[in-house]
């Protein structure tokens, strides 16, 4: 409670600063996570050398070194999205091709949105709330610190979009619609080895959640895969892929597959912009 009292308003006073100011600090951040703490370094090297062996060390170090530049900017994007406004939102991030999730959402379809820890993700669900004509929801895990859930939580939720805790989706996912959405997983974290599906991810053998995909046929769902690419420093140009029409003409974990799929080439073109510091293999195939 002390750690919330003293450290809250300063999050919030720095939120109102100008993103120039903030991305500016974020470089002083990356320096000392990559030079001065060594934030995770040798897990972060030990991902990238495995899912690209084909690089140079020169390559490898490169793509490790700019990952921190994405951590750090990921960071002061997240504070920003505690004051940002809708204008600077739209300024920030850029839809494509929007009219295929529209034309679903004209038809009175629900939609599963699948996406990973690559490009900014938060302004992307904030870009998702401002312009989808349907109810928006965000499978979400919870930070330890009750304090600061509740504002991360609140923070996220601003813009219109319901989250659901990680925990409580089995419930989530057994109610009916009541009416429909779009719900947005990402799908990237490091899931229970044996309620995973296992496939060839970045070289490497890889457990995926599954919990989209059986949303996504329990509810009768089309699925879009979300891809966030950083075109210039704090601008951000998403695009969408069909996975399917419809889930259920899609074989078990098809779904899943094509979402590994998709995510491993958005990281090829944008390598640095993946989340590298999470431990993303810590399980092995059963």
């Amino acid at each position: 409670m002390l750690s919330y009292i003293l450290i809250a308003p300063v999050l919030y006073l720095l939120s109102y600063l100008p993103s120039s100011v903030l991305y500016k600090l974020a470089d002083v951040l990356a320096y000392v996570l990559c030079h001065i703490i060594k934030y995770r370094k040798k897990l972060v090297l030990q991902n990238i050398q495995r899912s690209f062996p084909e690089k140079s060390t020169t390559e490898q170090n490169e793509i490790c070194r700019k990952s921190y530049n994405h951590l750090a900017d990921r960071i002061v994007e997240t504070l920003k999205c505690i004051s940002i406004s809708e204008a600077e939102v739209n300024e920030r991030a850029t839809v494509k091709n929007i009219e295929l999730i529209d034309k679903w959402i004209a038809e009175k379809k629900s939609i599963v949105a699948l996406l990973g820890h690559i490009g900014a993700w938060e302004y992307g669900a904030y870009k998702a709330s401002i312009i989808l004509a349907c109810k928006t929801f965000g499978v979400v895990s919870m930070l330890s610190n009750p304090h600061f859930n509740r504002m991360v939580q609140k923070t996220r939720g601003r813009m219109g979009m319901t989250l659901i805790a990680m925990q409580n989706a089995s419930a989530f996912f057994s109610e009916p619609l009541k009416e429909h959405s779009t719900v947005f997983f990402i799908g990237d974290q490091s899931p229970n080895p044996k309620r995973a599906y296992w496939t060839k991810f970045l070289n490497q053998d890889t457990g995926f959640f599954t919990g989209g995909e059986r949303y996504a046929k329990a509810h009768n769902c089309a699925v879009v895969y979300i891809e966030m690419v950083q075109i210039e420093r704090g601008k951000y140009t998403i695009e969408l892929f069909e996975i399917c029409d419809d889930a259920n003409a899609l074989g078990d974990n098809e779904i899943t597959e094509q979402f590994s799929k998709h995510l491993e080439t958005t990281i090829r073109k944008q390598p640095s912009d993946w989340l590298w510091s999470h431990n993303r293999w810590k399980h092995k195939r059963p």
